[in-house]
């Protein structure tokens, strides 16, 4: 498993005050909006630093959620919501505040929308990429145990279940469709349910290798894992090039490196069924994706974008294949020239498409109820708001985030992947 992974910046936004005039304002409806504009804060102030826990964010993104609940969906009385079944109906006070943000292909410049989904929407994003930033924090240790290789597949899992919830639950609902780029693009979003996918699935292929299963599982594994990545670049091309290059270029370096182990594994096999010559054309191929994976990592390496920039191609896992593959094609020549003298076929050998285990899945993620203080009539004394009138958009400086240490040790096993 490489442990590099490409981490857009997160996305900017303006202070939200929550204040309004009430007429006959009550304890309730203060606590409400103090309480809406400090949580919002805390968590905008905590996703800043990927070092924190899961058991920090997710109660804190919850809270968030269910105080905003009463500006998404309607308040209905108790008894209502045990009659209630399926989605409540939005709430009065959706368009009553204008929310702005940045968006990750969209440069500084702020979209704003008088919708609280958007608001939901673009904050559940902020937090799923807080969740694959905080994977690779824990990738990038000097020495990762078991049960930490299991809490990066795990946060990357969780990651993508958000973005699939705003994919399917948010967008839907919005008041006007998404700025095309945006995060909220629904093939932005597509994108990056495929990364982290993927992203999840290099730890299950580096579990493998090293616990030596079988070559063919391993190969299928890596082939379903690249083709991930290169659907999530194939998406990504849609756009301008400019903002969305260096993304493509780290997920199309992804999707040549698993090739490259894809086929590696492939030729292993063939050769342990005495298939010499097909398993010299799949090496072949192998060292030929390694060669591309090389070059695109030296085009990443040259492309501007938002995320830092990075030599993957330095990285253990990458220099450790290298001369994997280049053992077995030698070997398999070796084997050929001396037993079995198999002719080398013109067709490269087809790769399994479908894994029979390992396969990943986004973690699905729920939206929370909402918070003890909404109550029908502190949803009343709101209601009579008048709806906010969108003003200039601003130009936002990027989101001042924490360092990520990445380690510079070597490991001394089979993947490159430091999995104890």
């Amino acid at each position: 498993m490489a442990h590099w992974f490409h981490r857009n910046v997160l996305k900017a936004t303006t202070n939200q005050k929550f204040e309004f005039k009430i007429n006959n304002s009550t304890d309730s409806t203060r606590k409400m909006c103090s309480d809406l504009r400090l949580s919002r804060s805390r968590l905008l102030d905590l996703i800043k630093n990927p070092n924190n826990s899961s058991d920090t964010i997710e109660p804190a993104f919850y809270s968030y959620l269910s105080l905003l609940y009463g500006f998404i969906w309607e308040i209905i009385s108790s008894v209502e919501e045990n009659q209630h079944v399926g989605r409540p109906n939005p709430s009065k006070l959706r368009n009553v505040l204008v929310y702005k943000w940045t968006h990750t292909l969209l440069g500084r410049n702020t979209y704003s929308s008088a919708d609280a989904v958007y608001e939901a929407a673009n904050m559940s994003v902020n937090v799923g990429l807080w969740f694959m930033k905080h994977a690779a924090m824990i990738a990038a240790k000097d020495d990762i145990s078991m049960n930490e290789a299991k809490d990066v597949h795990t946060m990357l899992r969780r990651a993508a279940g958000i973005f699939a919830f705003v994919q399917t639950e948010f967008l839907p609902q919005l008041v006007n469709p998404p700025p095309l780029g945006s995060d909220l693009d629904p093939r932005i979003l597509n994108a990056y349910v495929n990364q982290c996918t993927a992203e999840a699935q290099e730890v299950t292929v580096a579990r493998a290798v090293e616990l030596k299963h079988n070559a063919s599982l391993i190969s299928a594994l890596a082939n379903e894992t690249s083709k991930l990545f290169l659907d999530a670049a194939n998406t990504l091309r849609q756009f301008e090039e400019e903002m969305s290059a260096q993304w493509i270029k780290y997920l199309e370096f992804k999707a040549a490196f698993y090739q490259a182990y894809a086929y590696n594994y492939c030729g292993e096999n063939l050769m342990c069924m005495d298939k010499c010559g097909e398993a010299l054309k799949a090496l072949q191929e192998s060292s030929a994706y390694l060669k591309k994976a090389t070059a695109l990592c030296c085009e990443y390496g040259k492309t501007n974008g938002p995320a830092p920039r990075v030599k993957p191609n330095e990285h253990a896992a990458f220099e450790l294949l290298a001369p994997i593959v280049k053992f077995n094609l030698d070997k398999c020549n070796r084997e050929n020239g001396l037993i079995y003298h198999q002719t080398i076929p013109g067709e490269v050998p087809a790769l399994d498409t479908k894994a029979t285990f390992g396969l990943v899945s986004p973690i699905d993620f729920q939206m929370q109820s909402h918070h003890s203080l909404w109550n029908l009539d502190v949803y009343n004394k709101l209601c009579g708001l008048t709806p906010a009138k969108i003003e200039q958009e601003q130009n936002l400086p990027p989101v001042k985030e924490d360092a990520i240490h990445h380690s510079t040790k070597e490991p001394k096993n089979k993947s490159g992947c430091k999995l104890q």
